[in-house]
C-alpha cells in the first residue's frame, strides 16, 4: 500500500526560546475562560540547524495574552514577540496555539514555586512572520507550525517553541 498523497511534509526551521518575566492574572472575561498576560521581554528567534535563510535575532519585546477555557482543559497562547538580528534587521511575528492543560501544566502557568519543566507534546500552534530585511523574506512567505514546551530554571521560566515549515505537496493524485 503507498502512503497518502497530497499532503504536506515538514523542515525544521526557526527556534524561539522567551523568558517569561512574570503574570498578570486578570479573572474571568465574557467567553467564562480566564485571561492572563505573560511579559517576555527577552529572549532568541534562531533559524535551526539547516534552514535558510539563516539567522539569529534578540527579542527586545514579546507578551502572551494567554485565556484558559472554563473547563480548564486547554489553553489557547496569543503570543506576539519583537526581535532585531545583530545586523539591524526587525523581526515580527505572532504565535497562536493551543495548550493541553494538565495539573502540571497548570503549575506551571499559575507559576507555583513546585512547577517542573513541561515536556514538547502539550503545546501546539502556527506562526506568522513579518520581516524588515529582503534577505529574510522567506519567512513571510511560508507557514510554519510547530510545538512548545516551558523549561523551569533557576532563573525563571523559559517557554520554547520549536517551528517547521510546512513544504506544500506537489502530487497530482
Amino acid at each position: 500500500m503507498s502512503p497518502p498523497s497530497g499532503f504536506p511534509t515538514v523542515t525544521p526551521a526557526v527556534v524561539i526560546k522567551l523568558n517569561v518575566a512574570n503574570a498578570n492574572p486578570h479573572g474571568i472575561i465574557h467567553t467564562g475562560s480566564t485571561f492572563t498576560h505573560f511579559d517576555c521581554p527577552s529572549g532568541t528567534i534562531e533559524s535551526a540547524e539547516g534552514f535558510s535563510p539563516a539567522f539569529k535575532a534578540k527579542v527586545n519585546f514579546g507578551a502572551d495574552w494567554c485565556t484558559f477555557d472554563a473547563d480548564k482543559e486547554h489553553g489557547r497562547l496569543n503570543l506576539k514577540v519583537v526581535a532585531r538580528t545583530a545586523e539591524g534587521a526587525s523581526i515580527s511575528l505572532d504565535y497562536n496555539g493551543v495548550i493541553r492543560m494538565s495539573e502540571a501544566a497548570w503549575k506551571v502557568f499559575t507559576m507555583q514555586p513546585d512547577a517542573e519543566t513541561m515536556a514538547f507534546g502539550a503545546a501546539t500552534g502556527c506562526c506568522q512572520f513579518v520581516v524588515g530585511d529582503e534577505k529574510l523574506k522567506a519567512l513571510e512567505n511560508n507557514v510554519f507550525a510547530g510545538n512548545g514546551r516551558i523549561i523551569v530554571g533557576d532563573d525563571g521560566l523559559i517557554a520554547e517553541s520549536r517551528l517547521c515549515q510546512i513544504v506544500p505537496s506537489t502530487d497530482m493524485d
